[in-house]
């Protein structure tokens, strides 16, 4: 009967604590959906230096960070070296490599294994440009469209200027450090803007795979030295397999010296909707991650959970474009496989809370049922003591 009675009382308070327990999950759930990410800029921690994020169609700025300070640029340079020679050569015409163009280039600066003498065609030298880097295809092409790098240089400068760029002065196609060749995030994303908006350079933008033929200036010997010049597209943002993976991103353009930092420019585009990341100077966060690669995410994050395309469109009293592009990747894109740090910023949310769901609901029930154990040792301990001592009270009168 003891035993009964204690088992009711156990499957009572079970009850009560799955409606507890049913009740709080609810608040949390609640609060989880109604909490948006990065819902002010105050929420939005930006590493990098310098920042910025606009709409493409527009330009309107969405969120900014220092974006007219000027900062070395580094690689993403190349984008305007490469829009200049789309604008100016056709895809299949052939330059030749000069010996200043590839041995002008300093140590430690990435090359595509370009030989002196070795002609390519345009299209052949913007893929390494753009994809592998390559310090002296810039070199090649500034020589083939200006005859020289200085005067590439000068239409640099005149084109910045007629795309309206304010805080830049380049002095050579590839970005190698130097202290007059600078640029603002802003400057670079008005001159992706206008890159995006040539099929060439936007078809250009989204490989993830190029390779240089080869010429009997890189020989078999070559070939077992050094390999195939195969080259693959090195934006994480694009990779799969890589952390910083985001199923959106599109495009973009990294960079790199000791002075300017890590740079990186970016296209996303989700249902048409499409943005532009600059970040500039960028380093890494205090658990050792890719700053230019967190603030990239978070940005494009920011944009799309705080923006709205046809608001920003009536604004600049324009009409939204029903054939608007939905993204130019040259793969499909694996909806499967999104597992990188931050692009699922609001699924990883709902996961941790309901992890924590779980825990929380085993802990309680833990911690109930062993109460209930103690609690039911103790007192038939105490019932035992009870009867022992009314027995031997029996006993002790009785022999009297």
């Amino acid at each position: 009967m003891i035993l009964n009675r204690y088992i009711s009382k156990f499957f009572i308070v079970l009850v009560f604590l799955v409606i507890i327990q049913l009740i709080f999950f609810n608040i949390l759930s609640l609060a989880s959906e109604v909490s948006p990410t990065n819902n002010s800029t105050e929420n939005l921690q930006i590493y990098s230096e310098s920042a910025i994020l606009i709409e493409e169609k527009t330009g309107k700025v969405l969120y900014e960070k220092g974006m007219h300070d000027r900062k070395y640029p580094a690689s993403t340079t190349k984008v305007l070296t490469a829009i200049l020679a789309i604008e100016n050569c056709n895809l299949s015409d052939t330059a030749t490599a000069s010996y200043e163009a590839v041995n002008s280039i300093k140590s430690g600066y990435t090359k595509a294994n370009i030989q002196p003498g070795e002609t390519f065609t345009i299209e052949e030298l913007l893929d390494v440009l753009i994809l592998q880097s390559a310090n002296e295809a810039a070199n090649v092409i500034a020589e083939h469209i200006s005859g020289s790098v200085s005067e590439f240089a000068n239409l640099m400068n005149q084109k910045a200027k007629e795309i309206g760029c304010t805080d830049s002065n380049f002095v050579n196609a590839n970005g190698e450090h130097n202290e007059n060749h600078y640029s603002s995030a802003y400057d670079l994303a008005m001159i992706t803007k206008y890159s995006m908006q040539n099929d060439t350079f936007r078809n250009l933008i989204t490989k993830l795979e190029c390779k240089l033929p080869n010429t009997e200036y890189w020989t078999e010997e070559d070939i077992e030295e050094h390999g195939e010049r195969i080259f693959k597209n090195t934006n994480n943002l694009l990779i799969k397999d890589s952390r910083y993976y985001y199923k959106y991103a599109i495009g973009g353009k990294a960079g790199f010296t000791t002075p300017a930092k890590n740079c990186l420019i970016s296209i996303a585009n989700k249902d048409g909707f499409e943005t532009i990341a600059v970040v500039l100077h960028a380093e890494t966060t205090a658990d050792g991650l890719s700053a230019r690669y967190i603030d990239t995410i978070n940005l494009f994050e920011y944009g799309f959970n705080n923006y709205n395309l046809n608001e920003i469109l009536k604004e600049y009293n324009m009409e939204s474009d029903s054939s608007a592009r939905s993204g130019y990747r040259t793969v499909p894109i694996d909806d499967t496989n999104s597992e990188n740090i931050d692009s699922n910023i609001e699924n990883q949310d709902s996961n941790n809370i309901n992890i924590l769901k779980i825990i929380i609901g085993i802990v309680i029930i833990v911690l109930i049922t062993f109460y209930f154990i103690i609690k039911m040792i103790v007192k038939k301990r105490k019932n035992d003591m009870r009867k022992r001592l009314y027995d031997f009270k029996v006993n002790y009168y009785g022999k009297k």
